[in-house]
């Protein structure tokens, strides 16, 4: 999502749509988990431009309806690297509702390079604490790109011809296959965050194989990167600000009765100086500081309380808390190179030189004074610079048409993906509806099973393939 690239990607055509998927063999359930769920395997092609050539496996796991059956609802959790085969087969309760594992055989894919599908294996840890994503000299932008094409040859070499076949259209495509095998005509979808992407890249490619799609906490794959990385700095920004202002308001805030900004600034000036303490472990530097409070951000305000007490934690001179987030935010190998590793396919960052993301960088640090331009979409942009690989399915217009009435959520204060990407991709999706909100203040990253409004709002929806009423807003509760 590049300015570079944007006059280049607004010229051309519209992928056209992939042939009918061939039915692949029915898949051989197994036992496995708990609470009856079933665990299989569906081989698809590694390319699907070369369909006769080798093929991968995707795991797949069922829960069949436990009530009044309605259909097949797949389910992605986001990412890019959520493992849904895992999370269904273990925590159905942190996937869906009750009320849909009643209604439906709910269904969770691994997308390919992630989890018991293929994962992508890299020799090189994607975060080094040494290389900086915010280069301040050609210095450090020449060492930010020798490390992000490290990564990628390590991950050439560790997963094989797959690292340049883990794109979103390649994706949609084996989810279709996987529909092919379990015999249905149409599929439900529930997508959050990453998988929004996904599901608005299967409604463009099989609109007939939708019967109903809920996308919650939306990603406009259609608009450059530029653009992408300033909303997604507002946004940051603005949930910190909104930490801030709950703080004030809240006695048992650990920072209560404080300048909470002006605390976390000094904080995050200090660890620029010398890496904040962490109790038998690495010290925590400030990039890692400000996206680990982003991360907190996004689960707002359930954890609210816990990023005053990193906060405070930290001033005292020991970021354990801070580092226990970052562990599987930043250091988790699997999770970090299935993320790196798809988005660079997915992203073009349009970065031609130090200069072009020094531009931007000023640009974002302005929007954002006291995160200073943290965001995964900048993550993205500095992540994939370098990266040995092209894009293969870089932003692109987005049309989508034919397909069933669609849902799409957004909260009103979203930091990950913000409320005006929902509106955008709405806009996108002929026919489509939009619910937003803001119950609990709109406050943290999606809001199915965080918000009791929007959840029920998604699932009757689901069930009955009917929309909100046009302007629907969950409201703040009393």
């Amino acid at each position: 999502m590049k300015h570079v690239l944007l006059a280049l990607l607004l010229a051309s055509p519209q992928t056209p749509h992939p042939p009918e998927t061939p039915a692949p063999p029915s898949v051989a359930w197994q036992p496995c988990g708990t609470r009856q769920a079933e665990c299989g395997a569906v081989e698809v092609p590694l390319d699907w431009d070369a369909p006769a050539g080798r093929t991968i496996k995707l795991s797949v796991v069922r829960r069949k309806a436990t009530g009044e059956r309605l259909g097949t609802l797949f389910f992605n959790p986001g990412g890019p690297g959520g493992q849904a085969a895992m999370l269904l087969r273990d925590y159905p309760q942190y996937a869906v509702s009750d009320e849909l594992l009643r209604r439906f055989d709910v269904v969770g894919v691994d997308p390919r390079g992630v989890g018991g599908s293929s994962a992508v294996t890299c020799g090189r840890p994607v975060h080094d604490p040494a290389v900086t994503q915010f280069p301040g000299s050609f210095a450090e932008y020449r060492e930010l790109v020798a490390h992000n094409r490290a990564v990628g040859v390590s991950c050439l070499s560790g997963t094989g011809p797959l690292l340049r076949e883990i794109d979103t259209t390649s994706v949609a495509r084996d989810f279709d296959a996987v529909r092919a095998a379990l015999g249905e005509e149409r599929i439900s979808f529930l997508g959050k965050s990453y998988g929004t992407m996904l599901g608005a890249e299967y409604a463009r490619l099989f609109p007939h194989r939708v019967r109903t799609m809920a996308l919650d906490g939306a990603v406009d794959h259609s608009l450059p990167s530029e653009r992408l990385v300033a909303d997604a700095s507002v946004a940051v920004e603005d949930s910190f600000d909104r930490f801030t202002r709950w703080c004030a308001e809240t006695p048992d805030c650990a920072l209560h009765g404080r300048d909470v900004a002006k605390a976390w600034d000094d904080l995050v000036t200090g660890a620029e100086r010398e890496p904040i303490p962490v109790a038998g472990g690495r010290p925590l530097t400030a990039e890692e500081l400000r996206y680990v409070a982003y991360v907190f951000l996004n689960q707002l305000p359930e954890y609210g309380k816990g990023l005053a007490n990193a906060i405070a934690q930290a001033e005292k001179g020991d970021a354990t808390i801070f580092a226990s987030v970052r562990a599987s935010a930043l250091d988790d190998p699997a999770s970090t190179a299935a993320y790196r590793s798809i988005l660079c396919l997915d992203i073009a960052h349009g970065i031609s030189g130090y200069r072009d993301l020094r531009a931007r960088l000023d640009r974002v640090r302005k929007l954002s004074p006291h995160l200073k331009g943290t965001s995964e979409f900048w993550d993205m942009t500095a992540g994939c610079v370098g990266w040995p690989i092209r894009p293969t399915n870089p932003q692109r217009p987005l049309d989508v048409r034919g397909v069933p009435p669609v849902l799409v959520v957004g909260n009103t204060h979203d930091p990950a993906t913000p409320l005006s990407w929902a509106r955008s991709l709405s806009s996108r999706i002929h026919g489509s509806g939009l619910l937003v909100n803001d119950e609990n203040g709109g406050d943290g990253h999606s809001s199915y099973l965080r918000a009791a409004c929007a959840t029920a709002a998604v699932d009757a929806y689901l069930t009955s393939g009917t929309l909100p009423p046009a302007g629907t807003v969950c409201r703040r509760a009393p």
